[in-house]
């Protein structure tokens, strides 16, 4: 049920479904790596399902009747294309900016923990000139293990010198809700976001959004 929490001093981000809209650029980007690779372009749907678990992943499954190494392959060829074309269409969430405006206003840190490649990440925060909020933004490159694994949430609230008790992981994927939870953090199931709903809804998050503005409405800011 949802509730306001007090004395929130952080909130940690997911990106992609959360952040921005990045799907089209991410589908587009794909569809150009199978072209390349001689492989059938499949649907906007299809290759969105596979968002949220890593490039690897996305690459591997979007590109199935390629050899392992061929995969590979295909997944540096994707990197570099999407790298080259990361805002085509890429928009952020009506509502974001002033979300993360308030939250600033009030000290509440920032930070963005992501399955997608960090440089890639890095390259979109700055061309959508909101990198100024943000303490830290992590991606696989910067640790072990990846979400649902808390690992990069640790690293961000250390960053931010905030205690997990006092902070929220906000994110459109099971995988985000399980990391949330297991740093010991409070948690935001964002529903407008492109991860599995029922997956998503079933981890129980404490606070569900169905709009970026929403966000602030489980926090008490002072």
């Amino acid at each position: 049920m949802n509730r306001k929490f007090d004395n929130i001093k952080s909130v940690i981000f997911d990106f992609d479904g959360v952040v921005a809209d990045t799907g089209k650029d991410i589908v587009a980007s794909v569809q150009a790596t199978q072209r390349e690779f001689n492989i059938p372009a499949l649907d906007y749907e299809t290759i969105m399902s596979y968002v949220g678990h890593g490039a690897k992943y996305l690459i591997d499954c979007a590109m199935k009747p390629l050899s392992q190494e061929e995969c590979d392959k295909a997944l540096v060829w994707y990197k570099d294309y999407y790298k080259n074309h990361p805002c085509d269409k890429t928009e952020l969430y009506e509502g974001f900016e002033t979300v993360a405006e308030e939250l600033a206003k009030h000290g509440v840190a920032m930070s963005i923990v992501s399955n997608k490649p960090e440089p890639i990440t890095r390259l979109i925060v700055n061309k959508l000139n909101i990198s100024h909020y943000f303490t830290k933004i992590i991606g696989p490159e910067s640790v072990k293990k990846m979400k649902p694994d808390p690992e990069g949430l640790f690293v961000c609230l250390e960053a931010m010198n905030a205690k997990p008790e006092d902070s929220v992981m906000v994110g459109d994927s099971y995988t985000d809700i399980q990391a949330g939870k297991a740093a010991g953090m409070y948690t935001c199931a964002i529903l407008y976001g492109y991860g599995d709903k029922s997956k998503l809804k079933a981890e129980n998050a404490d606070y569900s959004a169905s709009a970026a503005k929403e966000i602030l409405d489980f926090i008490n800011l002072k």
